[in-house]
């Protein structure tokens, strides 16, 4: 596209290879038309928006070279709403070029010198090829702005971009001015605050010279910043033409929390508020309950953690030099070690600290040697809970023990119990006693016989008491005797009287 050209809406430029398309574009659910770029066969696919704050009204727009050599988007009224604001007066024969990987490019011809690119001032989505950089001298940044919300692509509230001014490089969110969510330190690999991509790296490197510090991310992937201040990554699909999410890393609140882990103080502080803390208000963070003294203070290890903001690394690669450097600089308060970074201390706040689950650096926090000693007497009275509970739990254990076996001894001494249908059919109550040769019977299996020992059924009575008639449930006749209580007969009589019986039965085998 070189002086004197226009396209206007709906008219389309496209890259090199066919991919992407420069041209006017509407969001869902709105009439307003901005000058964008978007994948050639998905319109709804927007990857840079010019006029995001001066939204065309009708169809009318159109976009061109002004004789200054900006690339500006006109209105119906050929009025400037938008332009590349380049101040230089010594372009000669601007080109503009979308040569691949979405980038628009404003060029001087004749030297090949790049004026302009989008690449320097994207929208929402970075892809392959865009750096988001910060120059470590002057400050300035690079940076992913959100839309306002899916309608409305005027810049939001949120920016995402590289931060190295405070030693390392790492990737941040802000809401406004304020941070809003942080990756952690980049050590070469990965950043050590995406618990998500701990073991798996981001495919970006991050570069660091005297000048500027930034972010590459590799082909076919995007980077995309929501209106809430959530940064996505996703994968292009070629045949589906759709952005796939491949991981969303949610952002912590980043405030003025101090010492935080998990919703709560660490060990050995407690909240400065906590009324404010009751109320879900971690502002004004925790403080220390005993003062540090230097060289008598000892480090509690905390495993599996985010590391604070504001790290200072140090050059050392021996993780024993971190312990010992600290611990002779009184101003330190927290250390930690990777083995790609080195050692990292902390001085005067430890903010935005979490606790993952089983990955992370571990951070050892300084405090006072009286919070250890107290920390023993608590496990000596832990100790000793423990050990009273134990005994008392064997004590109970063991009396348990005593009355299932007492139960269990009572039951043998019925072991001689059947079940009534092994010798006689009845009901499921039925229980039938052996004694040598002579039955056994319950009294419930007597009295269910004799219809309750009914005077219907009384045949007689003797020595004993009276005798009844019984009926068992399969129909077989006996004659049941029944103890009087005023019988002078007893045990003694009733066994005589079955050795009687015995030998009669005898004698009758016999003969």
């Amino acid at each position: 596209m070189s002086a004197g050209v226009i396209i206007r809406d709906p008219q389309t430029m496209a890259s090199a290879k066919k991919e992407y398309k420069l041209g006017f574009f509407s969001p869902p659910n709105t009439t307003n038309r901005y000058l964008g770029i978007f994948y050639a066969l998905s319109e709804e696919t927007v990857i840079w928006v010019a006029n995001r704050d001066t939204p065309l009204t009708d169809s009318s727009g159109a976009v061109t070279l002004s004789q200054d050599g900006n690339l500006v988007v006109l209105d119906g009224t050929n009025r400037t709403v938008w332009s590349t604001n380049l101040t230089t007066s010594s372009v000669i024969s601007p080109v503009v070029q979308n040569p691949g990987h979405c980038n628009l490019v404003l060029r001087e011809e004749v030297s090949g010198d790049t004026l302009w690119e989008s690449f320097s001032h994207p929208t929402d989505v970075m892809v392959q090829g865009m750096t988001l950089s910060q120059n470590v001298k002057t400050g300035k940044q690079v940076l992913l702005t959100a839309w306002k919300n899916a309608t409305d692509p005027g810049m939001g509230s949120f920016t995402g971009g590289i931060d190295a001014m405070s030693g390392t490089v790492q990737l941040f969110t802000w809401n406004e001015v304020q941070p809003h969510w942080r990756s952690g330190p980049w050590n070469g690999q990965i950043f050590l605050g995406i618990k998500e991509k701990f073991y798996a790296y981001l495919d970006a490197i991050a570069q660091v010279n005297s000048d500027s510090a930034g972010n590459i991310f590799s082909p076919l992937r995007r980077l995309m910043g929501s209106s809430c201040g959530i940064l996505q990554e996703a994968r292009y699909e070629r045949l589906g033409i759709t952005w796939r999410r491949d991981g969303t890393w949610w952002p912590i609140r980043k405030t003025s929390v101090m010492f935080m882990a998990s919703v709560g103080c660490l060990r050995g502080f407690e909240p400065v508020n906590e009324d404010e803390w009751g109320r879900g208000n971690w502002t004004n963070g925790c403080r220390r309950k005993r003062q540090l003294q230097c060289g008598d203070d000892r480090f509690e290890r905390l495993r599996y953690m985010k590391v604070p903001d504001f790290a200072k690394p140090s050059s050392s690669r021996v993780q024993d030099e971190c312990r010992t450097a600290c611990q002779r600089n009184c101003s330190c308060i927290a250390y930690a070690y990777d083995s790609y970074i080195g050692c990292m201390f902390w001085s005067n706040i430890l903010i935005d600290t979490q606790e993952f689950d089983r990955v992370g650096v571990d951070l050892y926090v300084r405090l006072s040697a009286s919070e250890f000693d107290r920390h023993k007497e608590r496990k000596l009275y832990i100790i000793i809970g423990v050990a009273v509970g134990f005994v008392c739990i064997s004590i109970l254990m063991f009396i348990a023990w005593w009355l299932i076996e007492k139960r269990k001894g009572s039951k043998a001494q019925d072991s001689s119990i059947l079940e009534a249908g092994q010798m006689f059919t009845t009901d499921s109550t039925a229980i039938v006693l052996k004694d040598g040769d002579l039955p056994k019977f319950t009294l419930k299996m007597l009295a269910n016989a004799t219809n309750q020992f009914h005077e219907d059924n009384l045949l007689g009575r003797g020595g004993f008491g009276p005798v009844y008639m019984g009926v068992m449930a399969n129909e077989k006749e006996i004659a049941v005797k029944r103890l009087s209580a005023e019988s002078g007969q007893g045990m003694q009589e009733f066994m005589n009287e079955k050795g009687e019986r015995e030998k009669k039965k005898k004698e009758k085998r016999d003969k």
